[in-house]
């Protein structure tokens, strides 16, 4: 079987950071794939970003073989399944496709700045956090600047009102997808498991 692309970010001699695009977007899997590699003796912490599909070894003795974990970490993304039991590296069914080329290049890109964001402030904000922020303030200094308070265009209006539907409707949205795939409605949100994190030392972020 042909292993799925697991590559080396960054590595220091107690830290590794692995990344392996097919974990995006599978929490569940990347939760089993934390707990599976923390079982190795030489990976004392073990941090996976559900979000960019990013994989942190940490040991606090000794150093760490980064080509041997991404081999490791291969293997158990070629055999992590989905909350459906289907294999997460096999092909969409035909009626979901999926997202194009395209749309997952420009994901996978805007994932893997806004995790160097968010390590970068030291996990205290991300762009989720300071965008809205910048954003407000602009408004706010454009508002103090020209003293006048603008009715917003419709197109805005149009798209807030989508936004928040989506926003506060994800389980409409999510039982839609999953029946132009062709399965099962989803499980009600409140009987899901809010936290979804592993716990130390594999956890899932």
């Amino acid at each position: 079987m042909r292993l799925p692309p697991v590559l080396v970010a960054h590595v220091l001699e107690r830290r590794v950071r692995l990344r392996a695009p097919a974990l995006a977007g599978h929490r569940r899997a990347c939760e089993r794939v934390a707990e599976q590699l923390a079982a190795d003796p030489g990976c004392e912490a073990v941090t996976v970003r559900p979000v960019t599909g990013s994989v942190i070894v940490e040991r606090l003795k000794g150093g760490l073989d980064a080509e041997r974990l991404r081999a490791r970490l291969a293997e158990l993304v070629g055999e992590a399944r989905d909350d459906d039991g289907r294999l997460i590296v096999a092909p969409r069914p035909e009626g979901h496709p999926g997202p194009t080329r395209v749309a997952r290049a420009v994901a996978h890109a805007v994932a893997g700045i806004n995790a160097d964001v968010r390590e970068a402030m030291d996990y205290r904000a991300d762009l989720g956090t300071l965008l809205p922020v910048f954003f407000a303030a602009a408004g706010i200094a454009e508002v103090g600047a020209t003293r006048r308070l603008p009715v917003p265009a419709w197109f805005n209006l149009l798209w807030w009102s989508l936004r928040w539907f989506v926003t506060f409707n994800p389980a409409a949205v999510a039982e839609e997808l999953r029946a132009a795939a062709g399965g099962a409605p989803s499980p009600p949100a409140d009987a899901a498991d809010g936290n979804g994190g592993a716990g130390p030392p594999g956890r899932a972020l």
